[in-house]
């Protein structure tokens, strides 16, 4: 109470003058120091755990269905080599056996996920032979921490001799003892040393299909799954014999037909390489085309909204052209006699064409001058029948010409000689020309002031002295 009482009556009295200071310092820098060797201490104790934990041992556990006759002490093995020892077994709560093992180093742990435990026997001989092989997992694979388990996917356990000998039935047991009574006379002789050959390479042999029946025990589900799955496809196809039956006749026959046509196809497979060099040149040749073909697949859609207006009045159109369909059909017999008409006439038809196109080629000249003289045999013959109907005018009034046309053969006998002369007979009111035969197309009228004629189509066709002078117009 002492002690106590002492702090709760320390701040009510006056400490001696310069000695409180002192004190309060000496007090912190006691506490300072005892906090720093407490952290001091503590950290010397974890480091001192954790090292002790680092160097302890490893220790997993194993789910297996029974413990396979295992006891404390046992070893465990990795490829053959004692790693660890079995330093207790257990029952769960759900009934499965729990192995633990321990191990020390040896370069082992930690364990890696996918890591498999499997019981394993020395011999049938013993019975505390017994040890768990362990195939670790691979390295790359999350660490398995310590106290970790394996559950029972991934552990194996053994099956006992009695178990498989309880399996035999009565007369099967007899079976079997006659064959180990036996026994002596089988192994005895010339004949033991190839039965021990046989056995010494059965062993691997039992080996690789022990490995095989543990994978199968692993996935057991999946094996369920796969017997059940071919139970109901061998009850389809038991339903469906008949079908199967008809399935397999039929392969056969297609098979032999195949067998028959074998050089075909021998030919065929010569030719096969060529093809496919062919096929490659049309892919590409195909690549450029796609190539070439994709703009205008642009413009497809673009070409929608007109194909739909297009469609849209194709209808009506169609129901308009019926009635006209309809009278071309019924015109078609008539039509059809008339085309077996026209049969008889094609030999006489073609010789006439021949001769026409000979025709035709030769009167070209001919047709080339009436195109361009055509306006003014037109006016001659018009002014020749219904009189003339304009005339020439000059600043004197309107004015009249007189052609007349002369055999050149007359010329030179008779008044026409006399008259026609190269010099006028009345000046500006009479005059004589001869010779005048290539007049060009538009010579019959003085040339217009424009310059539109006389026209001169070609200068070996007419000669444009042979038409009438400007000189007409100003007598």
């Amino acid at each position: 109470m002492a002690h106590r009482s002492g702090p709760r009556l320390a701040p009510v009295q006056d400490p001696p003058a310069g000695t409180g200071p002192r004190r309060r310092g000496a007090g912190s820098t006691a506490l300072a120091r005892a906090g720093g060797l407490t952290l001091l201490l503590a950290a010397a104790a974890l480091l001192f755990v954790a090292l002790a934990r680092s160097d302890g041992p490893y220790r997993l556990h194993a789910r297996f269905l029974n413990a396979g006759q295992l006891v404390r002490g046992g070893q465990v093995q990795v490829a053959g080599r004692a790693v660890g020892r079995i330093s207790a077994i257990g029952v769960t709560t759900n009934g499965l056996a729990d192995v633990v093992m321990t191990f020390h180093g040896d370069g082992v742990t930690p364990l890696h996920r996918g890591t498999r435990a499997r019981i394993r026997a020395v011999g049938q001989a013993g019975v505390a032979n017994r040890f768990v092989d362990l195939w670790p997992g691979p390295a790359t694979a999350p660490v398995i921490p310590d106290d970790g388990v394996l559950p029972t996917t991934q552990t194996t356990g053994i099956v006992d001799l009695d178990a498989v000998l309880d399996a035999f039935d009565g007369p099967a047991r007899r079976d079997l003892r006659s064959l180990i009574g036996s026994s002596a006379a089988i192994f005895a002789g010339s004949g033991s040393a190839h039965l021990n050959a046989m056995l010494a390479r059965l062993d691997p042999a039992l080996g690789e299909v022990q490995g095989m029946l543990g994978q199968l025990a692993d996935d057991r589900t999946a094996l369920t799954r796969f017997v059940s799955t071919s139970a109901r496809s061998a009850a389809a196809l038991a339903a469906r014999r008949r079908d199967l039956e008809g399935a397999v006749v039929h392969t056969a026959r297609t098979v032999a037909a195949v067998a028959r046509e074998r050089r075909s196809l021998s030919s065929a497979l010569a030719r096969a390489p060529t093809v496919l060099r062919q096929a490659r040149g049309t892919l590409d040749h195909l690549s450029r085309a796609v190539a070439d073909i994709r703009p205008a697949l642009r413009d497809v859609p673009r070409t929608g909204p007109p194909l739909r207006e297009f469609l849209q009045r194709l209808d009506p159109t169609l129901q308009r052209a019926r009635p006209v369909v309809r009278d071309l059909a019924a015109q078609l017999p008539g039509l059809r006699t008339s085309l077996a008409g026209l049969g008889p006439l094609e030999r006489p038809a073609t010789t006439a064409l021949r001769d026409l196109a000979s025709a035709v080629a030769g009167a070209r000249p001919i047709l080339t001058a009436l195109r361009y003289y055509a306006p003014d045999f037109i006016i001659g013959v018009t002014n020749g029948l219904a009189g003339i109907l304009a005339s020439n005018y000059n600043h004197s009034g309107h004015y009249g010409r007189l052609n007349f046309v002369e055999n050149p053969q007359l010329v030179p006998a008779g008044l026409p000689a006399a008259l026609l002369s190269s010099s006028a007979l009345v000046p500006g009111v009479l005059n004589t020309r001869k010779g005048l035969d290539a007049p060009c197309p538009g010579a019959g009228a003085p040339p217009a002031p424009d310059g539109s004629n006389p026209w001169v189509p070609d200068p070996g066709l007419c000669d444009p002295a042979d038409g009438i002078p400007a000189s007409v117009n100003t007598p």
